[in-house]
């Protein structure tokens, strides 16, 4: 694997040794809010944002920032960008690189900024969950209990759908379909992919990902790849993502489901604006409202990136991942587009509560601070 990534390395070492490291400025947030800050201003395409919050980040949890930057790569890179998948691969798994290169924060930056500059394709992500999807499930449930040896020849089988294959990908080395870890697949699935075509360094950086992250997301690249290649038509395109609007120096779309006060945001939103609290009332049980209400805030503001890969199956596998990831939720098929098309809409009414969320956070910390004082 090492000697896979000697050509990522060199050129990780070329591009630093010639890059200036911008001013960095420490974000005031918490943990979980910068976290997520860097995930979204990457996909926005906000290289000063996704710096500073790479530099917030690693004064906050240090060596997680390997982790954290592989699994953007993998879930929301792709291959739109395979070098920048290899470079973060080869920076996060050898401490010895990071070193000769000017250290792990002069690193973790510029690979901020190198993602964040790239173009995006969430295919991935899209195709993780495809085992959930209603028309999926019935080969997911075949496919799960099959040995490995059918499995991978699942893997290689031509007539088989990209969902079907990943499907049968996840299987070969997740037991239950959630977290990596005790199949003989692992071990055995690169081989399969070698032989299908896919390149040594996309493969060794597969292999690191998957041992360092245990995420199942970044088993499905290297099949991903193969269908891009096959792709009769790619382009880069420039997309339109939400307004940035900020509050101070964190900008709003920080606060998603996986962060406290954007779960109070979006559940009072939810709540509270009419339009959204009908269209909730009227497709979905009062006991799915707030995981769909969490899954759409995500889809209208999480997810949209600023520069997206354009191949044949993108649009569709993006499709099947909206509707897998909301049907699962608790929402029909049928109420998906009123939804996102209302909480797009008033998103600019979501942003006033995640506005009063964090600032009461603020006023809380601040009397806190008074207190111990």
């Amino acid at each position: 694997m090492r000697d896979a990534l000697r050509e990522a390395k060199q050129r990780l070492a070329c591009e630093i040794d010639s890059y200036s490291v911008p001013t960095s400025r420490l974000i005031a947030a918490d943990p979980w809010v910068v976290s997520s800050l860097l995930r979204k201003s990457i996909r926005r395409g906000e290289t000063q944002i996704a710096q500073d919050a790479a530099f917030t980040f690693i004064k906050l949890n240090g060596a997680a920032i390997w982790r954290r930057l592989m699994v953007i790569a993998f879930e929301d890179v792709g291959v739109a960008n395979i070098d920048a998948i290899t470079a973060v691969a080869a920076a996060g798994s050898d401490a010895a690189l990071r070193k000769s290169c000017g250290g792990n924060t002069h690193v973790a930056i510029h690979l901020a900024g190198l993602l964040a500059a790239s173009p995006k394709d969430r295919s991935a992500d899209y195709l993780v969950g495809a085992k959930d999807h209603p028309t999926l499930t019935d080969f997911a449930r075949t496919i799960r209990d099959a040995s490995i040896e059918a499995i991978l020849l699942a893997v290689r089988d031509k007539t088989l759908s990209l969902p079907s294959k990943t499907i049968a990908a996840l299987f070969a080395v997740v037991p239950h379909g959630d977290a990596v870890g005790g199949r003989a697949g692992l071990d055995r699935l690169p081989g399969t992919y070698r032989e299908l075509g896919v390149p040594e360094d996309l493969l060794a950086a597969t292999q690191i990902a998957t041992v360092r992250t245990r995420e199942p997301i970044t088993l499905m690249l290297p099949l991903i790849w193969l269908a891009a290649q096959a792709s009769r038509e790619t382009s880069v395109c420039d997309c339109a993502v939400p307004s940035l609007v900020q509050m101070g120096d964190v900008p709003l779309y920080a606060l998603d489901q996986h962060t406290r006060l954007g779960r109070e945001a979006i559940w009072r939103f939810a709540n509270e604006h009419p339009a959204v609290r009908w269209c909730l009332t009227h497709y979905v049980p009062e006991r799915c409202w707030r995981g769909v209400a969490y899954v759409a805030a995500f889809y209208v503001d999480g997810a949209p990136v600023a520069r997206r890969l354009m191949w044949d199956q993108s649009e569709a596998l993006e499709a099947l991942g909206i509707e897998r990831d909301l049907v699962y939720a608790g929402m029909p098929a049928e109420g998906i587009e009123p939804l996102l098309g209302v909480m797009r809409a008033n998103l600019n009414h979501l942003n006033e509560f995640r506005r009063d969320v964090l600032a009461r956070s603020k006023a809380d910390l601040v009397a806190r601070e008074v207190r111990h004082d």
